[in-house]
């Protein structure tokens, strides 16, 4: 049986799928470049404005696997990732009020463009169209990480820092620039907070270092992890890499889009 890729992102339930003995030994066929473009489910929150189904797979506050909906942890549990690869995103956001529209409407990862210029700056972060809706444009600080504690150990996703959330992002990326090591070297702790600011409350992240260490000391932990983040910062940077677009009320929760930009 061929040997599952290191950048497989689907769900760790297809470590169930056997094939037949006679199998084995047959020429695999048809496959080679199925794996050079590859959709990466999301690490969301569930807030408190999330739909009554995603409330109940692990109650508000929680943290889970999107779409394929992964139970993950409930609001009070820590745990702990290994980011395998960051890199930023300019978006535009079409009003939640506007059906018509998909809720990213453009992506961009040309940090001289015309969308992340409109990003960078209040005054231009918001523009009427349509009848009456506001697009958003906004950067979008972007980690694959690899959950390394609790019920989805083992599971790869995305998690997206923007909008209200941004700040984080970035605190990440400082601490993770200022160690001495490579970005799939470090683990870090993740505990979902209630913020609240300008008379709104919303749930993010809270980003510590683990108890049981901050650094990946197994060699062979090291080395597995150095060819999961080859194999996805060469999609990274050849786009071929996707972040799952849900359904818009969603990403709405995702994205933090009931906050001020």
């Amino acid at each position: 049986m061929a040997k599952k890729t290191e950048t497989e992102l689907a769900p760790t339930t297809d470590a169930a799928i056997t094939i037949p003995d006679w199998m084995k030994e047959e020429k695999i066929e048809g496959v080679d470049n199925v794996g050079e473009f590859q959709t990466t489910p999301r690490l969301s929150i569930v807030q408190a404005m999330s739909q009554a189904e995603r409330k109940d797979l692990v109650g508000e506050g929680g943290v889970v696997i999107m779409p394929d909906g992964v139970p993950v942890a409930k609001k009070d549990e820590e745990f702990t990732v290994a980011p395998l690869v960051f890199w930023p995103t300019w978006e535009a956001h079409s009003d939640i009020n506007d059906a018509a529209s998909p809720f990213i409407v453009e992506q961009t990862t040309d940090p001289t463009s015309a969308l992340a210029i409109k990003s960078r700056t209040k005054e231009t972060r918001e523009e009427v169209y349509g009848d009456g809706f506001k697009m958003k444009y906004v950067e979008c600080l972007n980690f694959v990480v690899r959950i390394e504690s609790g019920a989805a150990i083992g599971e790869l996703a995305t998690m997206t820092f923007s909008s209200g959330e941004h700040y984080t992002g970035a605190k990440l990326c400082g601490m993770l620039k200022r160690r001495p090591c490579s970005i799939f070297a470090n683990r870090i702790a993740l505990k979902v907070v209630l913020r609240t600011r300008n008379n709104r409350s919303w749930y993010g992240f809270d980003i510590t270092n683990p108890a049981d260490g901050a650094i990946v000391e197994d060699k062979a932990v090291y080395d597995e992890l150095a060819e999961i983040h080859q194999g996805l910062a060469r999609m990274v940077n050849t786009s071929k890499l996707i972040v799952s677009q849900e359904d818009k009320a969603a990403l709405t929760e995702t994205f933090n889009e009931n906050l001020p930009l």
